[in-house]
């Protein structure tokens, strides 16, 4: 499982064009759009994820 997810990390650095950390610090610092659609996208992501894992399948 850990594999996997590091794979979709990976995955998702590369086509995101940055890591969540620096579109998150650095992007919305300077403002930038893309930066805050990216790191909205990832919280999203963020709290869907863990709302599943420990709400849904109860781990």
């Amino acid at each position: 499982m850990l594999i996997a997810a590091g794979f979709l990390v990976g995955i998702s650095t590369r086509y995101g064009s940055g890591c969540t950390s620096g579109h998150g610090v650095c992007g919305i610092s300077r403002l930038s759009p893309r930066s805050m659609v990216a790191t909205a996208a990832f919280m999203t992501t963020g709290f869907i994820t863990v709302f599943i894992v420990r709400h849904v399948i109860g781990a």
